[in-house]
């Protein structure tokens, strides 16, 4: 099954990520053993991870997929992003370039704290996609105010993306969070599947649980479209 991963931490000394080289690379085999064919570098922005210069993202891209190509595939692809953490100042940064969009379209990864009121999430989106950027709300699962009803309705049609990671479709059948990310995919109410990876131990990128799932559960055009062809229209900057 064909891959791309919208979020991932491989790029060495930018985040709690991969460590160094050597781990990067250890990584995206283990992706790429997976269906990952090419993956979009999303170090974080935050206070504690600030990264505030897209060109040095873009030019660790640049020498990872050139040592990528030698070792896994020489058409795999690394595409530069952010993971940003939501603040009131992330406007202004946007405006001036001192965040990293996904693959430099307009398409924006966006992370908050779990217990943020949907209000100020309601008003992020709102604004970003009244500057013209489409957000793409990362890890869903993780937003309980996420799961009153018509929310998520609501901030898609506003134009925001939902993201949700693999491992957590992977879950017991008990479990709330698995659960309720199950329907949210039976419903049709994910954009995007990636693997959030930040090393090769405690968070690889593991994908083949979930992907017995989806086979089982979902259509193969939809399937198709979280895994794959969504994350090409960020690639062509396609909306």
């Amino acid at each position: 099954m064909r891959k791309i991963d919208i979020h991932s931490h491989i790029l060495p000394g930018f985040d709690d990520g991969a460590a160094d080289e050597r781990e990067s690379i250890r990584m995206l085999k283990m992706a790429a053993r997976q269906g990952i064919e090419s993956v979009i570098a999303t170090p974080h922005y935050s206070a504690e991870h600030v990264n505030y210069r897209p060109q040095d993202i873009r030019r660790a891209c640049a020498s990872l997929e050139q040592r990528a190509r030698k070792e896994i595939s020489p058409d795999f692809h690394i595409y530069p992003g952010q993971e940003i953490l939501y603040t009131q100042e992330i406007f202004e940064h946007l405006e001036c370039g001192k965040i990293q969009t996904m693959a430099d379209s307009s398409y924006t990864l966006i992370e908050f704290m779990p217990w943020i009121p949907y209000s100020e999430l309601y008003r992020c989106v709102r604004t970003l996609a009244m500057r013209g950027y489409q957000p793409i709300l990362a890890h869903i699962e993780r937003y309980e105010v996420l799961r009153e009803k018509c929310r998520i309705e609501e901030l898609t049609e506003m134009g925001a993306l939902m993201q949700m990671n693999y491992r957590r479709i992977d879950g017991k059948w008990y479990e709330e969070t698995t659960r309720w990310c199950r329907k949210m995919l039976r419903e049709g109410k994910i954009h995007f599947l990636a693997t959030d990876m930040h090393n090769t131990k405690t968070r690889k990128p593991m994908t083949d649980g979930a992907e017995v799932w989806l086979k089982k559960h979902l259509e193969k055009q939809y399937i198709a479209e979280i895994c794959y062809k969504n994350a090409r229209k960020i690639i062509k900057q396609q909306r």
